[in-house]
């Protein structure tokens, strides 16, 4: 007998998914760096881009470290633009901590001055020894200007303090005999210079140059006239120090530049008249001179402007001429310094600190006066213990999408979710989402990720950025109801700053890998992610059978004729790869069956299907876990849930009228 099956089946699917959306910070070192940040993503100044620097193997404990950068390079290499923030850069660690004693200059780059304001030099004091990768961090002004660096300057070069300071950042003290003693941070300058003592060429118009950048530090007597005490020599008048941790591993050297002027003069082995004495002195109190008159070494290290005892005349060198160093009134030289009479050149030695290796000493700078013949001096770029760092490909803020991953069923809102490394800074939907199906074809464009505390964002200002689909305002995605199972679906975060795209209009704001093509992906992008889910759906199989047990005739071979008793059975599986709940199948039966009240039954199939379900929709038959009924007409069978490759059965009767 054919009959009329209308079978209505309606599934909300339960996916379970373990592994995948627990841990976002997994996520995050996955796809992007890990982002240093120093009071937390969100909160305060952000840093958006940086380089990785390597040190050498040589490199130990408390080398200097240095490095040369340009900013513009780097920002070409990551395809932005922007105002560079030179008060941005910071040197990071390998283990993600602010290095203690560190500086940028962008007064000088390469070793030499530079007035270019997106490159310098950058140093710090290692604290990591051996192969290290240390980052440097910079950023836009676009991005929020940044303060200036708190850190501890290395300070060498006298370049991060203002002009006029009498103890310099990062020096240890600075102290003088009496007030009218020149001792301070000096800028550029050209000085028109007089001194007593009827010296020649006087007045006289000295060079106050730095060797590089802008400032150097001036120790002497240039402004005011030498003190006068009776002629007794004033040794010590000014006095800079400051300490040095040497490296145990590699000690390297100590190198240090000056600058004599004036007209005085001191000799080899005699500390009685002006000059210039650099030491470096042991915790133990004992003092090596490098630069002095001690070193008995006047021809290569000059420390005085002029040389010798006596007055200068036509035959001999001495006080008395304006930077003659060596030479007589005639320009003889005497001595064989190689400096040009009246020039005013620097000079520098490098001394090797392997005698010191695993000690801190103090660098002592000092100078020694007689009244009558001014002299002073200049010092600059005091570097020691130089390891040179290798610069890497810069690299950018990044983004990790952690929802949606895993299986997601059909008619599924898609939660979006996102973490990113720093503060997206776009004056417009700063982080986005695209969705596409399996095809690969866009399915959803620009969905708006929200870090307020709303649209399922649970904390605002925090790193996590949400968009649960609640507002139909600013939906989500809804995976269709009629989707199969189906894998390759993607989500695509964008998390965008303030800057400038070289690329094209439509990057602004997304941060380049070097050397990648253009297109918007992952793999060519630091700060857009991909994250790859699938749709799992169930597929709900149904097959009715029917027997019939009796026909009031036959004693066998029974017939479906009018009386007869028929035995229906449902069987319904789940073929798909999505467990099934709340599921409903509905049989009506035609005008030409009536139902046999109690007969209703089911089971894993239909030849075991012996649990009684009474005709109502109550008592605990209804979930045991089948629930069936007979109202009006209908057979009505409900089942909570039906895991991928289930099945069951319902069997009922009926007479054929």
């Amino acid at each position: 007998m054919k009959r009329l099956l209308r079978l209505l089946l309606s599934a909300v699917l339960l996916v379970l998914v373990l592994g995948h959306v627990a841990d976002p910070l997994r996520a995050a070192q996955r796809n992007g760096p890990a982002w240093w940040d120093p009071d937390g993503v969100g909160a305060g100044a952000d840093w958006h881009y940086r380089v990785p620097v390597s040190l050498p193997a040589v490199s130990s404990l408390n080398n200097t470290a240095r490095v040369d950068i340009d900013f513009a390079a780097l920002m070409a290499q990551l395809g932005i633009t922007g105002t560079f923030d030179a008060n941005s850069v910071r040197v990071v660690r390998p283990g993600g901590t602010l290095v203690a004693v560190q500086e940028y200059t962008d007064t000088v780059y390469g070793g030499a001055s530079d007035s270019n304001s997106t490159r310098g030099e950058v140093r710090w004091i290692v604290e990591d020894g051996g192969a290290q990768t240390y980052y440097v961090y910079f950023d836009i002004t676009q991005n929020g200007t940044k303060p200036a660096n708190p850190q501890v300057p290395i300070n060498g070069n006298f370049e991060h303090s203002a002009a006029g300071t009498q103890l310099p950042a990062g020096w240890l003290s600075a102290t003088k005999g009496n007030a009218t003693y020149d001792m301070q941070v000096r800028p550029a300058e050209t000085v028109n210079v007089n001194s007593d003592g009827n010296p020649y060429n006087n007045p006289h118009s000295t060079n106050g140059d730095p060797l590089t950048g802008a400032g150097s530090y001036l120790l002497g007597a240039r402004t005011n006239l030498e003190p006068s005490n009776g002629a007794i020599s004033q040794i010590d008048a000014t006095v800079l120090t400051r300490t040095i941790a040497v490296p145990a591993g590699n000690p390297g050297s100590l190198t240090i530049h000056w600058r004599t002027e004036g007209w005085d003069s001191d000799t080899n082995g005699v500390t009685t008249f002006d000059n210039i004495h650099i030491r470096i002195v042991t915790a133990g109190g004992a003092a090596t001179e490098i630069v002095g008159p001690a070193t008995n070494a006047y021809t290569t290290y000059p420390f005085s402007p002029n040389y010798g005892p006596d007055p200068v005349g036509t035959g001999n060198s001495g006080y008395g001429q304006y930077n003659g160093f060596d030479t007589t009134l005639t320009g003889t030289h005497t001595l064989g310094v190689a400096a040009a009479q009246h020039s005013e050149p620097w000079f520098s030695r490098s001394y090797s600190l392997a005698a010191f290796a695993g000690q801190t000493v103090t660098l002592r700078i000092g100078t020694t006066h007689m009244e009558l013949y001014k002299s002073w001096f200049h010092i600059d770029d005091v570097e020691w213990s130089v390891v040179t760092g290798s610069l890497g490909s810069a690299q950018g803020f990044g983004v990790a999408a952690f929802s949606p991953l895993g299986s997601q069923p059909p008619g599924r809102v898609l939660t979006v979710q996102a973490l990113v490394d720093a503060r997206p800074t776009a004056a417009a939907n700063p982080v986005a989402a695209d969705i596409y199906n399996s095809a690969g074809t866009l399915v959803a464009a620009g969905i708006r990720l929200y870090n307020d505390g709303t649209h399922g964002d649970a904390v605002a200002g925090d790193a996590t950025w949400t968009n649960s689909g609640a507002d139909a305002a600013n939906p989500t995605y809804t995976i269709p109801l009629a989707s199969g199972s189906s894998s390759g679906w993607l989500v695509r975060v964008f998390a965008r700053d303030a800057s400038t795209s070289t690329q094209s209009a439509a990057a602004n704001g997304l941060v380049h890998r070097s050397g990648q093509p253009a297109a918007q992906v992952m793999a060519n992008w630091w700060n857009i992610d991909d994250a790859g889910f699938s749709v799992d759906a169930a597929v709900l199989a149904v097959s009715k059978a029917s027997t019939v047990v009796s026909d009031g005739v036959n004693a066998a071979n029974f017939k479906a004729i009018p009386g007869a008793r028929v035995r229906y059975c449902l069987t319904i599986g789940n073929t798909g790869t999505a467990s099934a709940s709340s599921l409903v199948a509905t049989d009506s039966l035609p005008a030409t069956l009536s139902y046999v009240a109690g007969t209703l039954a089911s089971g894993s199939d239909c030849a075991t299907a012996a649990t009684p379900e009474d005709d109502n929709t109550s008592g605990s038959d209804e979930s045991d876990p089948v629930g069936a009924s007979f109202t009006a007409g209908v057979v009505t069978i409900n089942r909570s849930a039906l895991a991928v490759s289930g099945s069951f059965a319902v069997t009922y009767q009926a007479t054929i009228n």
